[in-house]
């Protein structure tokens, strides 16, 4: 949901004004851009809504139906009305491991090499490619 200007009252209900200003000019939104910015290996669930200005960081887990109003943190499961932290997916050292590697930057067939074990359990994965770095 990139924005939710509509002034109802105007000529126009379309977000001229936030669409053409705000978005190009995010100081004029306090220094943060009005869409949404989503990480690599994002799992949303059907009928989430994301706000604008919001985003959500890497590997991170929206709930079914949830309303996310505020950033989300790499690897957090978050849902709900409004989307709360629920857990995060690994502890703290596994996801600074997991951002370091950033294997979503992986050519194609690296990735296809390693699908095993990047489906597979996280500590082989992180011992293997943390390793590498």
């Amino acid at each position: 949901m990139p924005t939710g200007h509509h002034p109802t009252s105007s000529a126009t209900s379309f977000p001229i004004h936030w669409i053409l200003i705000k978005t190009a000019n995010p100081e004029e939104n306090g220094g943060k851009p009005l869409g949404v910015d989503i990480g690599n290996d994002v799992w949303i669930g059907r009928g989430a809504t994301i706000m604008p200005g919001v985003s959500v960081g890497h590997g991170a887990i929206i709930g079914t139906g949830a309303v996310v109003t505020r950033d989300v943190q790499p690897y957090a499961v978050v849902g709900g009305v409004p989307a709360r932290l629920i857990r995060y997916r690994f502890p703290a050292e596994t996801i600074a491991k997991l951002l370091a590697i950033r294997w979503w930057d992986w050519d194609d067939e690296k990735i296809k090499r390693e699908a095993g074990s990047l489906t597979g359990p996280i500590e082989p994965f992180i011992d293997k490619h943390f390793a590498e770095l």
